[in-house]
C-alpha cells in the first residue's frame, strides 16, 4: 500500500475510492492517548487496505485529545469529532485505550493493554484481546477473550532493518551514540528520579559523542519546569505524537524505570539500564542497574561489553505468545465481527514511521530539530 493510498484510507472520505455507501462497512478506531493509540492505527492500516471498508478515526474525550488529533493529522487522517458519532454509521469499533463511556452500539474490539472498564451494559458484542496466553484470565469465555499477539512487538521486529535510517533521521552518525531515556508521566512519583537521571546523563556524556533523547513512557505526556531545564541543557525530546518505536529501534542504550520502553527495548538487542525500583518480571534477570554513585559513561561502556542478546529471551517470550501474527489474528477477528470474507492476502507488519525530535539550542525557542541537527 503506497503512502498516498494509506492517506486516503485513513481519511475515509473519498467516495471515488470507497464506492457507493451501501457497499461498504465502517470501522471506527478510537484513540485515547497518542502512544498507546499506535496499535489502533495499526488496525486502521489493516482495514484501510480493503475498499469494502471505510476507516474513521476519532480522539476520545480526555486530556490527551488535542495531542491525539495532532498525531492523527500527521498520519494523514481527518479525525472525526467525537460529538458527530452516530450508531447507525458504524459497523465495528476498535480501541487501544480506556474504553469511553459512550460508544456506538456496534461490536467492540479492545486491543491488548487497553483498560476495559465495565462493558457489561453494552448490547453489542465486546471482545477483549490479549498479547499473551498467560494474560488471558482462565475463566474468560472464548467469544469474549482472544489472544491475538502484540502489535508493538511485531512492528519493532519489522523495523529492525531500518535502524540506520532512523538514526540518520534523528541526526545520529557513526561517531555518536544514542541514549534513549524513558520519561514517566508528569505527576508520577518516579518522575523526579527519572529527571535526576536525565541530568546525570547530560552532565556526564559529552554532546559531541552522545545524543540523549527523552522518550515519553507509553500513556504519559512529559512536561514541567524540570524538563524545560534539561531541554535547555541539551536534551532532545520525542513528542508524544511521534512514533516512539522508531526511537527504540535507533537506540544504542535504553535507560529508564521498569515500563514499556525498557521492556520493548529488549527486542532490539541493545543494553537496557534500569533505574528506580527493581523490575518484577523477567527483566530483572537481565537488565543492568544504573548505579547512582558512579559516573554514567563507564557504566554505558561496561553495559555494552557485558550485554548478550540471548539474555533477553525470557522477556521476549513473555511479551507475546503469538509473535509475528498480530495482523493476521486481528484481521480474522475483525472480519468475523463484520461478517465479511477476508481479503485473499496475508497481512505482514510494516516498519514504523521515521522518528523526529524537538530540542532547544543556543537559547533558541523549543522546536523541531531537523536531520543532522
Amino acid at each position: 500500500m503506497t503512502g498516498f493510498e494509506w492517506r486516503r484510507a485513513l481519511t475515509g472520505f473519498d467516495p471515488d475510492w470507497w464506492g457507493r455507501l451501501g457497499d461498504r462497512r465502517t470501522v471506527l478506531a478510537v484513540v485515547g492517548s497518542p502512544v498507546p493509540g499506535q496499535p489502533a492505527l495499526d488496525v486502521a492500516r489493516l482495514a484501510g487496505t480493503d475498499p469494502r471498508l471505510r476507516v474513521l478515526l476519532t480522539a476520545a474525550p480526555g486530556p490527551s485529545s488535542d495531542a491525539v488529533e495532532v498525531m492523527l493529522k500527521d498520519a494523514g487522517a481527518a479525525p472525526l469529532p467525537w460529538s458527530e458519532l452516530e450508531d447507525g454509521d458504524v459497523g465495528l469499533v476498535v480501541t487501544a485505550s480506556r474504553v469511553p463511556a459512550r460508544l456506538p452500539n456496534a461490536p467492540l474490539i479492545v486491543l491488548p493493554g487497553a483498560i476495559p472498564e465495565d462493558v457489561a451494559h453494552r448490547r453489542a458484542r465486546t471482545v477483549l484481546t490479549y498479547a499473551h496466553r498467560l494474560d488471558r484470565p482462565p475463566d474468560t469465555e472464548d467469544d469474549h477473550g482472544v489472544v491475538v499477539g502484540d502489535s508493538d512487538h511485531d512492528r519493532l521486529v519489522a523495523s529492525l532493518p531500518m535502524r540506520d535510517f532512523y538514526r540518520r533521521a534523528l541526526g545520529v552518525d557513526g561517531r555518536r551514540g544514542l541514549v534513549v531515556v524513558s520519561l514517566p508521566a508528569a505527576g508520577a512519583c518516579i518522575r523526579c528520579r527519572s529527571l535526576d537521571v536525565v541530568g546525570r546523563l547530560l552532565a556526564d556524556l559529552p554532546s559531541d559523542r552522545y545524543l540523549v533523547l527523552g522518550l515519553p513512557e507509553p500513556g504519559g505526556c512529559p512536561g514541567g519546569p524540570g524538563l524545560a531545564v534539561h531541554l535547555r541543557d541539551g536534551l532532545s525530546l520525542m513528542p508524544p505524537e511521534a512514533d516512539w518505536r522508531a526511537a527504540v529501534v535507533a537506540a544504542d542504550w535504553i535507560v529508564g524505570p521498569p515500563g514499556a520502553v525498557t521492556r520493548y527495548g529488549t527486542i532490539i538487542g541493545v543494553p537496557v539500564l534500569v533505574t528506580g525500583p527493581a523490575p518484577g518480571d523477567a527483566l530483572r534477570l537481565l537488565a543492568v542497574r544504573l548505579a547512582a554513585h558512579r559516573p554514567v559513561r563507564p557504566q554505558l561502556t561496561e553495559a555494552a561489553a557485558r550485554w548478550r542478546p540471548e539474555r533477553v529471551r525470557p522477556v521476549l517470550g513473555r511479551i507475546t505468545s503469538e509473535p509475528g501474527r498480530f495482523d493476521r489474528n486481528v484481521r480474522s477477528l475483525m472480519y468475523g465481527l463484520l461478517r465479511l470474507p477476508q481479503p485473499a492476502t496475508i497481512p505482514v507488519a510494516d516498519p514504523v514511521s521515521p522518528p523526529f525530535r524537538i530540542g532547544c539550542r543556543d537559547g533558541e525557542p523549543l522546536g523541531f530539530v531537523p536531520q543532522g541537527g
